[in-house]
């Protein structure tokens, strides 16, 4: 049974954690490295015309409205939450869990030409640890999403528009790794140990599903 309450919504989807957890996130709201005790994805209008309002002022608003724990790191997409992907994994007393919303309209490869006026599409990923990793661990699972992120992609045989090269991503991706904060940290969690084993198969299955979801819509 999963730690973490799921709120899904048309509009959105937010995360109550069990307890406040630090997070390393690229997230427009409390990105960094922080601490917070949920996440809400957003799904903003693509459509809409300018002026547009400030994103971190609009995810602020939205966060408050729904009454979330506080703090909250929010992040934006334009990807429908019919997208969403879901895995957990548990082993001894681990468990890891990850939710994907995925838009694909703005896939790129990595060193693709940059484009000022990118068009929506993000692949969002949120991790949550239930066990506590250390700042370069952190930093280690947030490159381990990436890498699944990354193979999932290519997986399912997604080119990049612009050089017609297996794409890597979109150009606007958002990941949050979430860890607990009380007890002994774990120090490494690369594909050599279990926790980067489970991190692996969650990342790259709630990956699969969200994209195979997307590419149906």
């Amino acid at each position: 049974m999963s730690q973490v309450q799921l709120i899904q919504d048309a509009h959105y989807i937010a995360l109550i954690l069990p307890c406040e957890c630090k997070v390393l996130s690229s997230s427009v709201l409390n990105g960094g490295l922080s601490c917070a005790n949920s996440l809400l994805n957003l799904k903003v209008d693509q459509y809409a015309p300018p002026p547009w309002p400030a994103p971190k002022e609009t995810l602020r608003s939205k966060a408050i409205e729904l009454a979330l724990p506080q703090p909250t790191t929010a992040m934006m997409t334009a990807a429908s939450m019919d997208s969403l992907g879901y895995c957990e994994e548990s082993r001894a007393e681990l468990t890891v869990e990850c939710w994907v919303t995925a838009g694909l309209s703005n896939v790129r490869r990595v060193g693709d030409r940059s484009s000022e006026q990118p068009r929506a599409g993000t692949i969002n990923i949120s991790l949550y640890i239930n066990h506590v990793l250390s700042d370069a661990a952190l930093v280690e699972a947030l490159m381990m999403v990436t890498e699944s992120k990354v193979t999932a992609i290519r997986d399912a045989g997604i080119v990049s528009p612009i050089s017609g090269l297996p794409a890597s991503g979109t150009g606007t991706d958002s990941h949050a790794v979430f860890c607990e904060k009380q007890g002994e940290a774990l120090n490494y969690c690369g594909k050599h140990t279990l926790i980067g084993e489970l991190i692996g198969k969650v990342v790259l299955s709630a990956c699969s599903i969200s994209i195979e979801k997307c590419m149906a819509q």
